[in-house]
């Protein structure tokens, strides 16, 4: 048996509106009720629909001698980062990505060397690559020129190792 997936719903700033936008239509919004933003179901880069919760195919005796199929969505689902088909990152993960890049821009007093590294470091911690333990340390300098401005926003996307990083002294 192959799985299945349903579609997310997600708004432009990352909020997740459903994750059974197919299963459970009476949830699917235009706009999100948290801040107003319009909402996505496919991948403005690629239109392939976003990946939301797994579903489950049931069948119970009685839905075997009916012939009925039961479709039971599996939750929790995280609201992913960048699209599986064509690896382009969503709009809200983009919006962080530039915040941080413009928080640590305009109060980061970086130096010219920071100044060139600083959008591909930040990329680099959100896309878990492996020179993102580099740029984490890169970032974390200039945070302790900056008191730390920018933090909340990287360490919402970035990953373990990055954070650990980021976290510690």
């Amino acid at each position: 048996m192959s799985e299945q997936y349903d579609v997310m719903q997600v708004c432009e700033n990352g909020h997740q509106i459903t994750a059974s936008y197919n299963n459970n239509p009476e949830r699917r919004k235009k706009f999100c009720q948290d801040c107003g933003a319009p909402t996505y179901t496919n991948c403005p880069s690629c239109t392939k629909e976003i990946q939301g919760a797994q579903i489950t195919v049931r069948k119970s005796l009685l839905d075997a001698r009916i012939g009925r199929v039961t479709k039971v969505p599996q939750y929790p689902v995280d609201v992913p980062k960048f699209c599986e088909n064509c690896g382009e990152p969503y709009p809200w993960t983009r919006k962080k990505i530039q915040t941080a890049i413009q928080i640590l821009t305009e109060f980061g007093d970086l130096n010219e060397e920071e100044k060139k590294t600083i959008e591909q470091d930040v990329e680099n911690i959100a896309k878990d690559v492996p020179e993102a333990e580099l740029s984490a340390r890169r970032v974390k300098r200039i945070w302790e020129k900056c008191s730390r401005a920018g933090y909340a926003v990287i360490m919402e996307f970035a990953s373990r190792t990055a954070a650990q990083i980021l976290k510690n002294p």
